[in-house]
Order: C-alpha cells, then sequence, then structure tokens
C-alpha cells in the first residue's frame, strides 16, 4: 500500500514539474521559495527515499508516520532550517529540473522493489519501517504538489491512492495536534475562517 502511494504520489509529482513554463521558475510558489526552491524541496521526497532505503536500522525509534512529524518538527529553528534545505536542493536541479526529477524516480523505484515494506530503515531520527516513511514522503509529495500548481496555476488532482494515504495521516496528525474537530468542521463545509490551523504544528 504504501509503496503504491509513493509511486503514484511521486509521479503525480514529475508530471506536475513537467507542467512548470520556462518563465516561471523564480515565480513566488510558497513563503519564502521560487517555484525551483519548491520543486528542490520536494524532490527530495524522492531522493532520500533512494539514500534511506537502503541503510538498514536494527530498532524503529519513530513508531508511526505522525511520530515522524512530531519529532522531526519538534527542534527549535526548524522552518527555517527547513526553508534552507529548500533553497539548497534548488541548487542540485541542474538546466533541466524536470529530466532531473525523472531521472530520481527511475532510480528509486527498483530500489524499492527489493525493499519489503516492514524493513527497518535508519534516517536522521533513528530507526523507522519503510512504510512509515514512505507514507511521511506522499504526505509531503502530494501537499506540496499541489502546492506547485497552485503557483503555476494548473488544475490537476492527485491520484487516489496516494490522496487517500495523505489523508488518513494527515487525520492522525489532526487527531494527535488538538486540531480534529476544526478538521471535521472544515471537511464537512463548516465556515471556520479567519481561524486557520495547521495539524502539523
Amino acid at each position: 500500500m504504501s509503496k503504491d502511494a509513493f509511486t503514484q504520489a511521486a509521479g503525480f509529482f514529475v508530471e506536475s514539474v513537467a507542467k512548470i513554463g520556462p518563465t516561471q521558475w523564480d515565480d513566488s510558489a510558497l513563503g519564502v521559495w521560487s517555484v525551483r526552491d519548491l520543486v528542490g524541496h520536494t524532490s527530495r521526497s524522492i531522493t532520500r527515499v533512494a539514500e534511506f532505503a537502503v541503510q538498514p536500522a536494527s530498532k524503529a525509534d519513530v513508531t508511526s508516520a505522525a511520530d515522524h512529524y512530531h519529532v522531526s518538527l519538534a527542534p527549535g529553528g526548524i522552518n527555517e532550517t527547513i526553508a534552507q534545505g529548500g533553497r539548497d536542493a534548488a541548487e542540485t536541479l541542474g538546466d533541466d529540473p524536470a529530466a532531473t526529477v525523472r531521472a530520481s524516480l527511475a532510480q528509486v523505484l527498483p530500489i524499492l522493489d527489493g525493499i519489503p515494506e516492514d524493513a527497518l530503515i535508519a534516517y536522521p531520527n533513528g530507526g523507522i519501517r519503510l512504510e512509515h516513511y514512505l507514507q511521511t514522503r506522499v504526505l509531503e509529495l502530494v501537499a506540496h504538489t499541489l502546492d506547485l500548481l497552485a503557483a503555476i496555476d494548473v488544475d490537476h488532482q492527485p491520484p487516489r491512492v496516494a490522496l487517500l494515504s495523505t489523508l488518513h495521516l494527515l487525520a492522525d496528525l489532526a487527531a494527535d495536534s488538538g486540531f480534529g474537530g476544526q478538521l471535521v468542521l472544515l471537511a464537512t463545509g463548516r465556515d471556520i475562517t479567519p481561524n486557520r490551523f495547521s495539524v502539523l504544528g
């Protein structure tokens, strides 16, 4: 399930990057990021899977996809660190970013084929099951691809399996964050603006 969702989400991202016009790369996209920065940041959800999936761990320090966010977003200054990481990743995209992200996806899929979803892998927060790490990457790919599409003014919806995985994880995060009730109201058509919230903290 997680591998299928990741494959769909990554494909959705790669297809969307191909829709970026030649004059749109420096346009504002999300917060301090340009379109190129946003693509750089999002592309790491593919390249880091290729990096971490081949690093075995002996135990699970991070026990769920939701736990990943609780741990990853806890350090002080994390937003600035993420923002700079996106800019740094943008510089690695080269002259043809669409081709770069397409090649990254082609590299990671055969790696995933040879690793079971319940395998323990090592990444910066410790050990985590591959399926849980992939669930976090699906959320990142889906959410940021939607950010990208909004920035370039293209209407394209995520594939169903990737979208379901994203919504399930967001529901877990909402329940943990105390914003579960607000999410229910928003999803059922209640107007809760201007009380914006994020289940990511």
